[in-house]
């Protein structure tokens, strides 16, 4: 969970709040003018099956201006924010895109949690292993950055 300011929590909600949304398509940054439509959703059950450790998938859908479009168009970044707080939404993959008869595009996309979609294999590793070097080795064979957040709560 992303921390946010009281000022941010008090705000989020209010109907006059402008929000901002910045979406990155390859490292670019799309003009926000031409963001025409935004959805985020969220899916636990695609296909009806609950195993230990489900996970929820997040997915996206943009509707843009084909003109907004880079020449390659895997990788998606997504941030919102208020008030210069900004807020990630999260890293997606192309999923799918639909060309649109009014000169705009749809795409599809889903995060991370996807490239997690595989039999992990561990024989690699020394054991006893940690459950960090565990951890580490799934990031590394599902091409997912792992990163850190610590917060600590000084006097």
């Amino acid at each position: 969970m992303y921390q946010t300011s009281n000022q941010y929590k008090q705000l989020v909600y209010a109907d006059s709040t402008k929000h901002l949304l910045n979406i990155y398509i390859e490292e670019e940054q799309v003009n926000p003018n031409h963001i025409l439509d935004f959805k985020v959703s969220h899916t636990l059950f695609s296909n009806d099956e609950f195993a230990l450790g489900s996970v929820t998938a997040k997915s996206i859908e943009i509707r843009i201006y084909k003109d907004s479009l880079p020449n390659t168009y895997n990788n998606i970044y997504v941030e919102t924010g208020i008030n210069n707080e900004i807020v990630p939404i999260g890293y997606f993959v192309l999923d799918s895109i639909e060309k649109n008869d009014d000169d705009t595009i749809t795409i599809k996309a889903i995060d991370y949690m996807v490239k997690f979609e595989f039999n992990y294999d561990g024989s690699n590793l020394n054991y006893p292993a940690s459950m960090m070097q565990i951890l580490q080795d799934i990031c590394l064979k599902a091409g997912v950055e792992l990163r850190f957040y610590f917060l600590f709560k000084c006097k």
